[in-house]
């Protein structure tokens, strides 16, 4: 008995030692990162590969069937799944690094976005929207790392409306209605929620589950939302309009991008090569045949070339694609011939750029979250619940239509966030905003007090570009969103904001005193009237990050650049695979979109290569 007292005293010593140097790496972990990011200064060009692409020697990097460019959303995917074919060898090709501990905890994803892990994008000055950011603008995050930006972002899985598919299916691509891709959506998802039964998948490489625990306010939200006759749903379900709990991409409280619920699972297959640190300058395009034949890349501070024998596969993303395309001569003709970039294919890349545009309102309650120390938060993590498992702290998820007609599809997204929020020193930096505003709006906001409501414009008309800056890879491109150019994407987004007024309104919300902190901007216009309303959203909107439609799929009339099996109009052996495919808009986030639209790319490879 003795022995085994002592035996037992022993374990426990020495799991509290090891508990305890955990919590102290964690939290060393996290005060060295947060600091970081408030100094780190993003990239304005690719200059960490100059040498490389200045190289007068190219090297031969041998032979693949299928070389992937890019390592997000999408190529993470598409890597696994072509993989699990032993006949092929694939060669995945990724710009940044790995991920780590500090990217995984889903509270602090904002400082992730001012480090390595982020290209640095910002749009050209803007001229309807982004109006109160410095230099007019808007900071445009795009994950450079296994997983892309499903390892930095908010972690939020919403599929969008089932009608959106059955546009892209009416626009005429085949196999892209909503019958056709629920199949790629619940193929991936694991998801552990009571949604809708039919709707969700189970045994999938992506976990799927609600942050925990909830806020008292959640019941708030959902008590408001009932009596503005909103029905509480499953928003990726049956039916969307309407209020629901947040699912999220996160498992055991940390986050699960792409490359962990994938890349995990095949990296150390045979038959998949990963090279991280790596930037593909041009797809080699034989401009006879018009066939892909490889890529050009650098990598420590060395140039190579690689071949293909069956294609190569872009999944760069919504601005790094079109920017490869346009460097290897697939984009609008006259924009390459004043580069002089040689034209293999004249296609309308970089054009129809959607961005969902994003304002966020600050709401005031006698409601304050209880403080919790560092330590505590970090042992709440390590089990799996917590603030630091909840990204942005969003537990509600609204869809509404404004336009009181018989439309399924919803027109606004609201997510309710609730306190605590992370210091407001990361959003200053997040929103770019000019020091006026963060002096007059972002100062004053109470992290342990204050609710924000993020409305979303989901089919906004205004349309971007992507264009390049120059024939060099260093250069980043042009990144012109464009927000609120239209007049009803001005108008809908003021019915938004008047929907979180009603909502202020409920019994469910004057319980707990909630009111609109006061934006001491536009203070030549009478508050809350029209004027006052677009001032604010010319000034304070900016993005969700969800940047698609720059590759738009659909037939080869002029207006898209792949066809419906997602090869480039007028070339061969040349897929594109992530967002920038999208030829619409969705009805909520692109992240779960890019892993369907990477599910079905691989079947129809496996298809076309006979293999599936």
């Amino acid at each position: 008995m003795t022995f085994l007292l002592t035996i037992s005293l022993y374990l426990l010593t020495a799991n509290l030692i090891i508990c305890s140097i955990t919590t102290q790496y964690y939290q060393d972990l996290i005060t060295q990162r947060t600091t970081d990011a408030l100094e780190y200064k993003l990239p304005t060009t690719n200059n960490e590969f100059k040498q490389g692409i200045e190289s007068e020697n190219t090297e031969d990097y041998g032979e693949f069937d299928f070389v992937i460019v890019g390592s997000g959303s999408a190529g993470s995917v598409l890597a696994t799944r072509l993989s699990e074919i032993d006949d092929f060898t694939i060669l995945l090709l990724e710009a940044g690094g790995e991920e780590d501990d500090f990217n995984q905890i889903p509270a602090l994803w904002l400082y992730n976005q001012f480090s390595e892990k982020n290209w640095g994008y910002y749009t050209i000055p803007q001229k309807h929207s982004c109006l109160g950011m410095k230099n007019r603008q808007c900071i445009v995050p795009r994950g450079k790392l296994l997983g892309g930006s499903s390892s930095i972002n908010a972690m939020m899985y919403c599929r969008g409306n089932c009608k959106d598919y059955d546009k892209w299916y009416q626009l005429g691509n085949r196999g892209w209605s909503c019958k056709d891709v629920l199949p790629y959506f619940k193929k991936s998802e694991n998801s552990q929620i009571h949604g809708d039964k039919n709707y969700h998948g189970k045994g999938g490489f992506w976990n799927v589950e609600y942050p925990r625990p909830d806020s008292p306010l959640y019941q708030n939200f959902v008590n408001g939302s009932v009596e503005l006759k909103q029905p509480i749903v499953d928003y990726n379900g049956k039916n969307e309009l309407g209020a629901s709990h947040l699912q999220s991409n996160i498992k055991h409280g940390k986050r699960q991008s792409l490359a962990t619920a994938f890349l995990d699972n095949s990296r150390q297959r045979r038959n998949l090569k990963i090279l991280t640190k790596t930037l593909v300058t041009k797809v080699v395009i034989d401009p006879k045949s018009k066939k892909a034949t490889g890529v050009e890349f650098v990598t420590s501070n060395k140039k190579f070339h690689v071949r293909t024998t069956k294609e190569v596969i872009v999944s760069a993303g919504a601005i790094n694609t079109p920017q490869l395309l346009m460097l290897s001569g697939v984009g609008p003709k006259d924009e390459l011939s004043k580069l002089k970039i040689p034209l293999i294919a004249d296609l309308p890349v970089g054009k129809n750029l959607i961005e969902h545009p994003l304002l966020v309102l600050m709401v005031r309650s006698d409601y304050a979250a209880p403080k919790v120390g560092i330590n505590k938060l970090i042992q709440q993590y390590l089990n799996g619940f917590g603030t630091l498992t909840k990204g942005p702290n969003v537990e509600g998820v609204g869809y509404i239509q404004t336009k009181n007609d018989s439309s399924e599809v919803p027109t606004i997204e609201i997510l309710f966030s609730v306190p605590p929020h992370i210091d407001t020193s990361i959003f200053k930096r997040e929103f770019n905003h000019n020091e006026d505003i963060n002096n007059k709006l972002i100062d004053k906001i109470d992290p342990q007090k204050d609710i924000f409501f993020y409305i979303v414009l989901l089919h906004e008309k205004s349309r971007g570009r992507i264009f390049l800056n120059s024939s060099s890879p260093i250069d980043f491109p042009h990144i012109d969103l464009n927000m609120l150019e239209g007049r009803e994407d001005v108008e809908t987004l003021i019915a938004g904001m008047e929907y979180i007024q009603k909502l202020l309104k409920t019994e469910a919300f004057k319980k707990i005193n909630a009111t609109l902190l006061e934006v001491p901007i536009c203070t030549n216009f009478k508050i809350n009237s029209k004027e006052y309303s677009e001032c604010l959203l010319r000034n304070l909107v900016a993005t969700i990050y969800h940047p698609c439609g720059t590759a738009a799929m659909g037939p080869n009339n002029g207006h898209f650049v792949v066809g419906d099996t997602l090869q480039v109009h007028g070339t061969g052996n040349l897929r594109v695979v992530d967002a920038s495919i999208f030829p619409s808009s969705i009805s909520g986030h692109t992240s779960a979109p890019t892993v369907m639209v990477a599910e079905k790319a691989a079947d129809l490879i496996k298809k076309e290569h006979k293999h599936l």
